[in-house]
């Protein structure tokens, strides 16, 4: 009845097998402490590893090799859940493809975060000396910057260490160091020679905030329903939004006026024409005429483009093309002047009286001034968009500048065929869509950015006369020589000066992948030969076009090679509710607070810190301590969760899905599910201390038909559990890999099966105690190594002291010496599958629950042990129970067992299927009045869940929910729905 497995083949395996496992018994260390400490375990482990350089790649290795770089932090401060998610993800999938026998190279490094960086400084120094970069002036600014990067630099790469993550620290880089450097330069320099990179003047997205460009993707586009108040930097009032103003132009030479339509009064003051579809009868006789402009006393024609939507507004149309990237494109074809009337600094200028006025302030005085003049009609509520800088939260102006452009339409080509023909994988692939997207938008890159932290761009302005020419080169004398080709000349009379700009930050961060390892010098560089392309990239889905998008397009051109094969994107971080992490919405968790712990009051003096050091602003600081008040106040702060348990949470979730949850409150479970782990091998080593002094060990020769029955049903879930994760590692679906570990080692290995073993290590049938000493040695070493990725400090402490035996039954695992614990492989424990014998296994396991929920029910206490009744029809399960009665007894913490009812006892029953009744005696004096209470308490719960399970299922029935929610919401609801439906199965077998 017992079947193992169905397969002879198999049987003669492990027949075999098991007989040639003697009971010689490896001594391993004891695991001293009764609980486990997080920090004690924790403790200069990190620091013994880099001491043997274990985290070390080797370029001449012949073994298979992996490469990753990881995206490089900003040096702007300390790591935030968001890159504890990110590099937890990736050092879980190079410390997997270690044990799997992989030469990996790992490489760390930080990046200089141009636009981050520079902000962060600024604020610091006016908070703490009251002094601004301009005060102060450029270099001595520029020393502020490498103080801060050198204080902080080190404090993220701590962070990383102390999160375990298992970096080559020995080619760390940083993105302005002089090998980096001469990278970029090389890289501009190539580009500018092949034409790729050219200047021109050009409408830019301008943060005044900044005092510099922005790229089209750091433009964050805010809808604006209706009339809105918004506080705009460097206004002491908010500025409103949302309103239409209709306005008109007198024609010249004509009685009549012309209305036109904007949310931009103020810009009236730079237009040059006013446009009307050519279709539009309303405006055709007016068209060519002139139109008189009341402040500035001009002429200004009316044009004709086809552009012009005639349902907007008034259907005429004010042309500003100093302002708006639509008015510069109808100002471009039709030779229109190109009016600035507003400055770097918000300020008017062009603009007549109302010149030197800040813009916004100007909008009022103009509105008024056209009122005055009886030109201004009306002004409604409307909606808008509002372009705003994702970096500081300015409004975006757009102004006529000679910038550094970077050609984008065939190398995005190129990089979209790729994808399409699967050569560069995305994953999840529905980020394929996002990808065409990007390569698809065939607008200029503009690269130059009004900074002073950064790379200096590499570009010469010489002049000789009136003569003057723009080259690239490394330096002046270079640049003349250069020049001296275009402007026929010696270079020795040319006059250069070093364009003072700098390039966006994600065009140094674009070569970073062939830059960190040593491009443009691949002349017998070996780690170039040997890493390059890397293997892997893993990033957030949020930067695939800040990022990936340029790694690609820049890695094609300057190397001939995709940078990568793969790109895995994940989710980004969100806190417990949901929300997405961020400054503005206070939630943003220390991982650091994570692993420590920290008391409420540490927490808000640490906030109000980090707005004394100009981190963050006085709005952020208050969000930040209200959340913290309405999250933490219950538990008075953070409680100490530790690493692993913060690295076993991150990966709970899935990454792939667009959001990924943290929740506190499961990292804490967590921690007390590395304590569960402790505690099964402590049980383990003191079950083999019993055995050595009850057994002689050389005496005995272990037999399949030794092995009992919860030996083999937990050998059959270890080989699921062992296939289960190696699918789920392949797939990057660690999520999943980290159930199934969870699932085998607490719920099943420790829940039920040490539970299983108590009475047969205690008793004294020899081959009982020395097959579940073998089984136990068997599943702690496959599992905890299945865990070593995820769980890194407890599994490197816990794997040594794990008692085995000189031959395992399972598998002879890497002895603790070697450089990497060797991964279970599906292969090795296939042979013990067997999921027919698990089904039967299961009815037991059902019977031992449903006793559980009837105790639990009726609140018995385990001091209390209570007779059961199992009334069956099944033979079978009979016969299971009644062969492991003792193990039974000891699962459901009961005293007796049988198979018919004694009269004198009063019983509580629940139904486990159509064939079997469990009984469980009631020691209550009144039977009918524990009964009624139990009955009480099961309808109220019943009650609530049926009412929960209706307004989930009420989501799925409404059309505006299945296609308005979010993928991954409509998937996690559909989870809890599923939970909820089996949770309400099990109360209504209780209603007996």
């Amino acid at each position: 009845m017992l079947r193992l497995l169905n397969s002879q083949v198999s049987y003669q395996y492990i027949q075999k097998r098991l007989k040639t496992c003697t009971t010689s018994l490896v001594l391993k260390p004891n695991v001293s402490a009764v609980a486990y400490q997080p920090k004690n375990v924790e403790r200069q482990k990190y620091e013994n590893w880099e001491k043997i350089n274990l985290f070390t790649a080797e370029s001449t290795d012949p073994k298979p090799r992996f490469s990753m770089v990881l995206p490089p932090p900003n040096v702007t401060g300390t790591l935030h859940l968001g890159h504890a998610l990110a590099c937890t993800v990736q050092d879980v999938i190079v410390r997997h493809k270690r044990s799997m026998g992989h030469n990996v190279l790992w490489l760390p490094g930080i990046d200089h975060a141009g636009i981050a960086t520079q902000g962060v400084v600024e604020k610091y120094l006016k908070k703490k000396q009251d002094i601004t970069r301009h005060y102060i002036g450029r270099e001595k600014f520029i020393q502020e910057v490498w103080k801060w990067k050198d204080k902080h630099g080190d404090a993220i790469c701590n962070q990383l260490r102390t999160l375990g993550c298992s970096l080559d620290w020995s080619r760390q880089t940083f993105t302005m160091d002089e090998k980096h450097t001469k990278a970029v330069n090389s890289a501009f320099i190539e580009l500018f020679k092949k034409g790729l990179i050219y200047r021109k003047k050009a409408l830019v997205n301008w943060c005044s905030a900044l005092k510099s460009t922005v790229s089209d993707i750091e433009v964050e586009n805010v809808v604006v329903n209706g009339p809105k108040e918004i506080a705009v930097p460097g206004y002491d009032k908010k500025v409103k939004f949302g309103w239409i103003y209709h306005f008109a132009y007198s024609v010249l030479d004509s009685d009549e006026q012309i209305v036109v339509a904007t949310t931009m009064p103020e810009t009236m003051l730079g237009d040059t024409a006013i446009a009307v579809h050519p279709g539009d009868n309303r405006y055709t006789h007016l068209v060519g005429k002139k139109a008189w402009h009341p402040f500035r006393n001009v002429e200004i024609p009316i044009i004709i483009s086809e552009s012009i939507d005639p349902k907007f507004g008034t259907g005429a149309v004010k042309i500003t093309p100093a302002h708006s990237k639509t008015d510069y494109e109808i100002g471009r074809l039709n030779n229109l002047p190109i009016l600035q009337v507003f400055d770097e600094d918000g300020l008017m200028q062009n603009a007549e009286t109302f010149t030197s006025m800040k813009r916004y302030d100007c909008r009022e005085a103009v509105v008024q001034a056209l009122d005055v003049l009886g030109l201004m009609k009306e002004m409604k509520p409307h909606y808008m968009t509002l372009p705003t800088c994702c970096r500081t939260g300015s409004i975006i102006d757009y102004l006529p500048k000679e910038q550094w452009f970077l050609s984008c339409s065939k190398l995005n080509e190129r990089a979209a065929e790729l994808v399409k023909n699967g050569d560069l994988a995305i994953e999840p692939e529905k980020y394929v869509k996002n990808w065409l997207d990007w390569t698809g938008d065939d607008r200029d890159w503009c690269i130059s950015r009004q900074l002073w932290w950064g790379h200096q761009i590499p570009a010469y302005k010489c002049s000789h006369n009136r003569n003057i020419v723009w080259v690239a080169a490394t330096n002046d004398i270079d640049a003349a020589k250069e020049a001296s080709r275009f402007l026929r000349t010696f270079p020795d009379v040319i006059k250069v000066e070093r364009d003072p700009d700098v390039l966006d930050t994600w065009f140094s961060s674009g070569i970073y992948p062939f830059a960190a390892l040593g491009w443009p010098n691949t002349y017998q560089n070996k780690d170039f030969e040997q890493f390059y392309p890397l293997d892997l990239m893993a990033t957030g889905h949020d930067i695939l076009g800040f990022w990936v998008h340029r790694m690609v397009i820049l890695g094609l051109e300057l190397t001939g090679k995709l940078p990568f094969k793969k790109v895995l994107l994940h989710g980004v971080i969100c806190d417990g509710r949901g929300a997405k992490m961020s400054k503005s919405r206070g939630n943003v968790i220390d991982p650091l607070d994570v692993i420590d712990g920290i008391s409420l009051e540490n927490l808000k003096e640490k906030t109000k810190e980090m707005n004394r050091n100009g981190i963050l602003s006085i709005a952020e600081m208050k969000k930040a301590l209200t959340y913290h008040q309405d999250n933490f106040s219950a538990t008075k702060g953070i409680p100490e969760c530790g690493v692993d348990a913060l690295r076993f949470t991150l990966l709970s979730q899935d990454i792939k899905s667009h959001f990924v949850n943290f929740d506190i409150a499961m990292c804490h479970a967590n921690k007390l599910f590395g304590n569960k782990i402790w505690q099964s091998v402590r049980y383990t080593q003191m079950a083999y201390a019993k055995l050595e002094k009850s057994h002689p060990p050389l005496d005995f020769e272990l037999g399949l038909n030794d092995l009992t029955y919860f030996d083999k049903w937990i050998l059959s879930r270890l080989a699921h559990m062992v296939e289960t994760v190696n699918k789920a590692m392949e797939n990057y679906e660690f999520h999943l890999a980290t159930k199934a570990i969870r699932t085998l080692m607490y719920n099943e290995f420790c829940d039920i099966y040490l539970e299983s073993t108590k009475p047969g290590i205690d008793g004294l049938d020899c081959s009982v105690a020395f097959a579940h000493a073998h089984t136990l040695s068997a599943v702690l070493n496959t599992s905890l190594r299945c865990l070593a990725p995820f769980m890194i400090y407890l599994t490197e402490e816990l794997i040594p002291k794990v008692p085995t035996f000189s031959n395992s039954i399972i598998h002879d695992f890497k002895d603790s010496s070697n450089k990497y614990y060797d991964f279970p492989q599906c292969k090795d424990f296939s042979k013990w599958k067997d999921a027919s014998f698990e089904t039967q296994v299961n009815r037991y396991l059902s019977a031992v629950f449903l006793v559980r929920e009837l105790k639990g029910l009726y609140n018995i206490s385990n001091k209390l042990r209570p007779a059961i009744v199992i009334d069956s029809n099944d033979e079978n399960l009979k016969t299971d129970i009644n062969s492991n009665e003792r193990v039974f007894l000891n699962l459901t913490r009961c005293s007796e067992l049988s198979f018919t009812v004694d009269p004198e006892k009063g019983y509580v029953k629940a139904n486990l299927d159509g064939t079997t009744d469990v009984k469980l005696e009631l020691l209550e004096e009144d039977l009918e009045v524990a009964v009624f209470a139990a009955r009480g308490k099961l309808e109220k719960k019943i009650k609530k869940l049926e009412d929960s399970l209706l307004k989930l299922q009420a989501k799925f029935d409404s059309g505006h929910y299945l296609s308005q929610a979010p993928k991954w919401v409509q998937i996690s609801d559909k989870e809890k729905l599923e939970l909820k439906k089996k949770e309400l199965e099990g109360l209504k077998r209780l209603m007996m």
